[in-house]
């Protein structure tokens, strides 16, 4: 059972409300120290429920499904051309003794086997029953911010011009709805109590202003508190709705923090949960794979195909896209030539383009992987 955030005070990280009709509260940081506080503090309540996973998008989708279940008319088609796959990748020697599946401690292990195929091909573009996450946030920052885009073959930068978003499917909270504002007092239905009238009369008895006069002169004064007071409420409110509106005014990335079931025994970092395999990407393949080493790439697949993954999901964390570009820079380490090195640097990745039907790269080995399978980052360069 994973627990969800409950507090409210997350260094000014604002609670805007709940994802779809769940009960995942979404939680909008204006800040990097309130993401970092936020992210820790979902660590802490599910410190003996799993370990927190990141996953980062450019959209709040209705749910997180795996990439074959995005289009359930050619489902049953992905489904066997992914399987095809496996097949012929386990029964290709050169190719599954270079996943390390031949390895004496694994062989014969078909489901273990299996797992990594389908893993690998997931993280290198395949349409499978897997779900990408990593395991810090700045990565998955990262993918939120850049959005993949299919005739230039590479990720984008993301600016305010629209990407998606997600509004359809929060459940906005009180503190996101704009308040009305009071009407405007007026003289004319400005009135003071009781009491207040029979102090102007006795006062009038024993004054040589009349009592006519003493309500005037009261109800005047009244007025002007009145509308002072008016004045400043308006000014609050006027304040309060313009801050929800600079914050629903531009793009916002979505992170989603997850929780996987990885307090049960493993082996080459694939866990075998309850109803999940979770498989961390840099213990189960060779490091040759550059890709996962430098994503801090990871993979949920679950048991049954239709394994809802929303239910390990604690929060899911908002971010304009605005403070996502200044949290992490321009550098290097956070770049498309670091997160997706080519064939030439990742070696994992060229032997399987080379083993991929109708590639550009020549491989004296016969070609087992079906076409456009991987994705290809070279095409058209």
């Amino acid at each position: 059972m994973i627990e969800y955030p409950k507090a409210t005070d997350f260094q000014k990280a604002i609670f805007i409300g709940t994802w779809g009709h769940s009960s995942i509260p979404i939680y909008d940081v204006p800040t990097m120290h309130s993401l970092n506080q936020l992210v820790g503090y979902v660590k802490h309540i599910n410190a003996g429920n799993g370990t927190v996973l990141y996953r980062g998008q450019c959209s709040l989708y209705e749910k997180v499904v795996p990439s074959i279940k995005h289009d359930l008319f050619t489902e049953e088609d992905n489904r066997v051309r992914l399987e095809t796959a496996m097949d012929a990748i386990l029964a290709e020697a050169p190719l599954s003794k270079y996943l390390g599946l031949k390895n004496a401690d694994v062989s014969g292990w078909n489901l273990f086997q299996k797992l990594v195929i389908e893993a690998v091909l997931q993280h290198y573009g395949a349409t499978t029953y897997c779900v990408d996450f990593v395991d810090n946030h700045w990565t998955a920052l990262w993918f939120g911010l850049y959005k993949w885009d299919k005739i230039k073959s590479c990720y984008l930068l993301r600016n305010n011009s629209g990407c998606g978003e997600g509004g359809a499917h929060i459940i906005m909270s009180d503190r996101m709805r704009k308040k009305v504002f009071p009407p405007e007092p007026t003289f004319e239905l400005t009135e003071l109590s009781n009491i207040k009238l029979e102090e102007l009369r006795e006062h009038a008895r024993h004054a040589p202003i009349s009592f006519g006069e003493l309500v005037r002169r009261n109800k005047t004064k009244k007025f002007e508190t009145d509308h002072e007071a008016w004045r400043r409420a308006c000014t609050r409110i006027s304040n309060y709705n313009d801050n929800i509106d600079h914050m629903e005014k531009n793009d916002h990335l979505f992170l989603f923090l997850y929780v996987a079931d990885t307090n049960v025994s493993n082996f080459r970092g694939v866990y075998m949960g309850e109803k999940t395999y979770t498989i961390d990407l840099r213990k189960a393949l060779p490091s040759t794979f550059l890709r996962p080493c430098s994503q801090h790439g990871w993979v949920v697949r679950g048991k049954d195909v239709s394994y809802d993954f929303d239910s390990q999901i604690s929060c899911v964390i908002r971010a304009n896209i605005d403070l996502a570009k200044e949290m992490l820079g321009s550098g290097t380490l956070l770049s498309q030539e670091n997160f997706f090195p080519d064939e030439t640097i990742d070696q994992g990745y060229n032997i399987l383009l080379e083993r991929q039907k109708g590639s550009r790269l020549k491989s004296k080995f016969e070609k087992v992987i079906p076409s456009e399978m991987i994705t290809d980052f070279g095409v058209g360069k």
